[in-house]
């Protein structure tokens, strides 16, 4: 499915509104030209003050800027159309159709041409281009629509079409968007004017949208815009990246005061959970009212008796389906890094000089985030650009370049059993270069939660971002409800010239607490040049939900005599201090414990860590 939203729609309005006439022209001809969509009518008009005011109303502003951005791409179009035909026709009958052009701007690369044809009921018309140094052979449809005229001035109905994409590939400059633009309007006592964007991608946009905008303005100039559109509402917060749909209706009088209701579902929300918000705003354009509504909570602020429409209302487009319309669910199936990195040992307060076995747990868990982070953003920005293709198994994005590091980048993503499977991949651009798989995964969706699983190649990652690194990771991860795990190996990863190392991870966390095992060589006398060969060490460290915990460790290998393992445990309380640390050395095998029943020890069975099998050696 494409990616879709609806946007403020007061912005582009189709207006039958005369040209300025020369002299010399027809009734007739006149009437070809006010056929042809015009600024003035086309552009959503919404009050406007100055912007730096304190409290200035969040939606009247949203509003105003969605509504500036539609009335642009109008403009972009009818300042062309306007300025072909200022001059006298190039082709006419006098009556039936008139052709203005071929024109081209002294300084554009692109040649123009206008036709209008009167038809049956009402009139048709095509804006057409092609490059200058070409001839008319090379002529794309920029803009095609019908008018059907009404008595009395600037009245009527109909609709046109934008093609954004073919009036970029004449004049890239002047016309740097991609995808299309249609618009029916509905002009009389009320105007009224319904916009889609279809798969739209200007110059600086991260992702194509695609948007419906409905304007209606009534005779005293009271207004209506609505939208539906899918947009990020946590911009701020890397961990929701995914865009939740946005349907807004803003009202405002004559006079400025106005209301915007908004409706959030979809995206970073969890199902079925939708966020309502109302606010309203008075002459001045600073909020006199807002409230927020999330599940059982509720917070306002303000005077509700001050909007200037007391109902809710939301927008209504006829056949609109918000799980048809929000991003796809194939997006949603990527690793989020939310998944990947659950809270662990959640400590208020720790002390300055927290325990040993609490910190490593904290700095196991945010390195594997740094690293996931990295690895995960470089999936999702080519998921910022719609699809290039889908059919009802699945959809392909990309080749999309990253213009800094001259790599390409595609993702294949198809849905299998209730499942979906991915497969990013990357080249360097370059006709002969292979494409190289950087991560391969699945996920299953559930009704609390899903699992899913995937692996990540550190050697292609490597000709991506400026770090020396190989190796790869396999990465297993579940939710389901307060509940998240994740199993992770890694196969010889070296990072930054570091020696290779296999290493696993476990982690599990929930209501009851959590727990972390991992095994990885580590040199546990660090700072003894006498002592300078690396041990391996495994690790289970337990916590509780107020945050004390305990660490199990084992450490063999190393400087460690071959037949010897050493023993220890670690305890610590709500602010992360140790209240308790002993250890053993015994023989491999051996029997002998450190003592676990310590002071502030949460849990007094030493345990072993265990490592659930992963998928792809054979079992999990």
């Amino acid at each position: 499915m494409r990616s879709r939203h609806v946007v403020p729609v007061a912005l582009l309005a189709l207006a039958a509104a005369a040209c300025d006439a020369e002299p010399t022209e027809s009734a007739e001809i006149l009437e070809l030209k006010q056929a042809l969509p015009q600024a003035q009518a086309m552009t959503i008009d919404m009050p406007s003050g100055a912007f730096q005011v304190p409290q200035q109303a969040t939606f009247y502003a949203f509003t105003w800027g969605t509504t500036s951005h539609v009335n642009g791409f109008v403009r972009n179009i009818t300042n062309v159309i306007e300025d072909v035909v200022e001059l006298p026709p190039t082709d006419t009958d006098g009556r039936s159709y008139a052709v203005w052009g071929p024109w081209t701007e002294p300084l554009s690369p692109a040649t123009w041409r206008v036709r209008v044809d009167r038809v049956a009921d009402g009139f048709d018309y095509t804006v057409q281009a092609w490059p200058r140094e070409a001839d008319e052979g090379a002529a794309v449809d920029v803009l095609t629509g019908h008018h059907s005229p009404r008595p009395g001035a600037r009245r009527g109905e109909g609709q046109w079409r934008y093609d954004l994409s073919a009036a970029r590939s004449v004049d890239p400059i002047a016309h740097d968007a991609l995808g299309v633009i249609e618009v029916a309007y509905d002009l009389g006592d009320t105007r009224q004017l319904e916009v889609t964007f279809d798969e739209v991608q200007g110059r600086f946009s991260a992702q194509a949208t695609s948007t419906l905008y409905r304007y209606t303005e009534a005779a005293d100039r009271a207004g209506t815009f609505d939208f539906i559109s899918n947009l990020n509402i946590d911009e701020d917060d890397p961990a929701k990246d995914r865009r939740e749909l946005l349907q807004v209706r803003a009202r405002w009088l004559p006079t400025g005061p106005g209301r915007a209701d908004v409706l959030a579902t979809h995206g970073d929300l969890p199902a079925g959970l939708q966020a309502d918000v109302v606010e309203c705003w008075g002459e001045a354009f600073t909020r006199t009212f807002i409230s927020y509504d999330i599940a059982a909570f509720h917070a306002d602020d303000g005077d509700a008796a001050a909007c200037p429409y007391a109902e809710r209302e939301l927008p209504t487009f006829v056949g609109f389906d918000p799980d048809a319309f929000a991003d796809d669910d194939l997006i949603e199936a990527l690793p989020q890094v939310v998944d990947l990195t659950p809270e662990v040992a959640p400590v208020p307060e720790p002390v300055a000089e927290p325990a040993v076995y609490y910190t490593l747990a904290r700095n196991t868990v945010a390195g594997l985030r740094e690293q996931v982070s990295g690895a995960l953003r470089i999936v999702t920005d080519v998921t910022r650009n719609p699809p290039n293709a889908c059919d009802a198994r699945g959809c392909l994005w990309g080749p999309w370049t990253d213009w800094e590091t001259r790599r390409s980048f595609r993702l294949v993503m198809a849905r299998e059993d209730g499942a979906v499977g991915y497969r990013a991949e990357t080249k360097a651009f370059a006709a002969d270069a292979d494409w190289q798989v950087l991560i391969e995964g699945g996920y299953a969706p559930a009704e609390d939660g899903g699992q899913g699983a995937f692996t990540f190649d550190y050697s292609v990652f490597s000709d991506i971002v400026p770090q020396d690194a190989s190796g790869s990771a396999r990465v297993e991860y579940a939710r389901m409800g307060a509940q998240a795990a994740l199993n992770v190996r890694y196969d010889a990863v070296s990072w930054e010239g570091s020696s290779p190392l296999d290493a696993r991870y476990f982690l599990a966390v929930g209501a009851e607490g959590g727990v972390l095992n991992l095994a990885f060589p580590f040199d546990v006398d660090e700072g003894d040049p006498q002592r300078a060969q690396v041990e391996d060490v495994a690790a289970r460290i337990r916590w509780a939900p107020a945050g004390p915990g305990v660490a199990d460790v084992i450490v063999t290998g190393g400087d460690l005599t071959g037949q010897a393992e050493a023993l220890a445990v670690e305890c610590w309380d709500a602010h992360a201090a140790q209240t308790h640390t002993d250890f053993v050395v015994r023989a491999l095998g051996g029997e002998d414990l450190p003592e676990t029943d310590g002071p502030g020890c949460v849990v007094t069975d030493w345990q072993a860590p265990e490592f659930p099998a992963l998928g792809d050696e054979g079992e999990g």
